[in-house]
C-alpha cells in the first residue's frame, strides 16, 4: 500500500510505500521525512483560488490556509 506527501525541495507530490522513514525526490533529489502516522482523520480537498494548488484539509474544516501562496479558501458549503 502507497502513502503520499509533499516534497520540501519541489513541492512535487511524492508516493512512497508505507512504512518507509524519508523519501528522496527523483525531481529535485531533496529527502523528506515521513511525518509519523496520526490518528485516522476523514480528509477532503480543494484547489486553491490563489495559485490553483490542490489542498488537503480536515473534513469539516470551514477554511484552508494555501501553504504556497498563503491565500485563505474558504471550503465550498461550510460557508455560514
Amino acid at each position: 500500500m502507497q502513502s503520499q506527501l509533499v516534497c520540501n525541495g519541489c513541492r512535487t507530490m511524492l508516493l512512497y510505500p508505507r512504512g518507509a522513514s524519508n523519501v528522496c525526490c527523483a525531481v529535485c533529489n531533496a529527502l523528506t521525512p515521513v511525518p509519523l502516522p496520526m490518528p485516522a482523520m476523514e480528509m477532503a480537498q480543494l484547489i486553491c483560488g490563489g495559485c490553483r494548488t490542490l489542498l488537503m484539509h480536515p473534513r469539516g474544516a470551514t477554511s484552508v490556509r494555501c501553504s504556497c501562496c498563503h491565500t485563505v479558501n474558504l471550503v465550498p458549503g461550510k460557508n455560514i
